[in-house]
């Protein structure tokens, strides 16, 4: 009985060791139990440090150790999403560098492109290359008997600049941004000016009645794209919006499509689509829509055909894009008997065969097709036309 009660004793005296050692174990084994979800942070975590094999590796190893533990230690994405939502309740603060808030809740994005600093002019280094890429695509479609366009949209931080916060507001001036100023440059061909729409004066002047960007949302939605479309469509080929039935457009809440760059804040928009049902146009999205080059289309992953069986419509648009056709390729389908879109995105997978193959779908000289490249303002300010042509024509050898 003595022993026992010596133990009791002793497990008396060490029960707040116990008690503390357990609750530090704790992380430890939920690291275990519940590994690190490692896409909460949009970075690369500490990888697992190697077991040494000299003296040099050994001196290192304690501090890559280290470095593992603080990335991979229990219940770490709970306490970076609790301390994110903290930071945007007090402060407004988003978790990283790539989103920023303006006024009124708006949401503008650093990340894609430099979207804010480029779109405004901050960021944007490259005026004498997107000069010669706008000269290029004229040239280029001019030789190749295409009657191509170029639709640059405007994008969050240009449309709604007086929803920035003030000491960027001031620095992103509508008539100073980048795509105003290369228009108006007089080395750029009047022929080329012809070949480029870029509406910021038309959607800021309607933004009190069409909401072009959600409040929380890098890209457009429905409305915006729809509205869009009509400008284009009015400026390019006379059609104005009594040439087709609009098509419906449902309203719903959601949040935001880059919500995972700020895990923990879930900030919610009331977002517009088009509903196809009981018009007269087919929807078809992605790569089944085109059986005879459905590899090619894999690659590709965002692509779409619509059909629309009205009468007295435009001929068939072929739409190449980046993420704001998404949206925008397919509401141009009020227009035409036929939309083809296609991402430009993902374009460096296709092999020689594949591209040749995407060139006879989407060029066809001599036909009555108009084509459309559709690019939002930072994508352009990013060579994008100039990629993109490399690819589609490239240089002969």
């Amino acid at each position: 009985m003595g022993v026992i009660r010596q133990a009791r004793g002793a497990l008396r005296a060490h029960a707040a060791k116990v008690v503390l050692t357990s609750f530090l174990a704790l992380p430890m084994v939920a690291a275990v139990l519940w590994p690190v979800d490692t896409t909460i942070e949009q970075r690369q975590l500490a990888p697992a440090p190697a077991t040494p094999h000299n003296l040099e590796e050994a001196l290192a190893w304690p501090a890559l150790a280290e470095a593992w533990t603080n990335d991979h230690f229990g219940w770490r994405p709970q306490m970076v999403t609790s301390l994110s939502r903290l930071r945007f309740k007090l402060f407004g603060r988003y978790p990283n560098e790539q989103v920023v808030a303006g006024r009124e809740g708006r949401l503008f994005m650093l990340g894609h492109h430099y979207t804010l600093l480029v779109a405004c002019g901050w960021k944007f280094d490259r005026y004498e290359r997107v000069l010669a890429d706008l000269n290029r695509f004229e040239q280029t479609f001019r030789e190749r008997g295409i009657p191509a366009r170029l639709l640059v949209v405007p994008s969050g931080p240009v449309v709604y600049s007086d929803e920035l916060q003030p000491w960027a507001a001031e620095r992103c001036l509508p008539e100073n941004v980048p795509m105003a100023r290369l228009l108006a440059e007089p080395r750029l061909t009047p022929e080329a000016r012809a070949l480029v729409y870029h509406p910021l004066a038309e959607i800021r002047a309607q933004r009190d009645r069409i909401t072009f960007f959600p409040k929380h949302y890098f890209h457009w939605d429905g409305a915006g794209a729809a509205a869009v479309a009509g400008m284009t469509e009015r400026h390019f080929w006379g059609r104005d919006e009594s040439f087709a039935p609009p098509i419906p457009i449902v309203a719903k809440e959601q949040p935001s499509e880059i919500r995972y760059m700020f895990p923990g804040i879930n900030p919610v928009s009331v977002v517009t689509e088009q509903d196809y049902t009981g018009t007269t146009i087919t929807p078809c999205y992605g790569p089944p829509c085109f059986p005879d080059m459905q590899p090619a289309m894999d690659k590709l992953a965002v692509v779409g055909r619509y059909l629309n069986t009205a009468p007295k419509l435009g001929p068939r648009l072929v739409v190449l894009t980046d993420s704001f056709g998404y949206s925008g390729g397919p509401v141009f389908s009020r227009y035409h008997r036929e939309v083809v879109f296609v991402s430009t995105n993902l374009l460096s997978r296709l092999d020689q065969k594949e591209l040749e193959g995407l060139r006879k779908l989407l060029f066809v000289p001599g036909s009555d097709d108009e084509v459309l490249f559709l690019y939002h303002d930072a994508t352009v300010l990013a060579n994008r036309v100039g990629t993109d042509l490399d690819m589609l024509f490239p240089p002969k050898q």
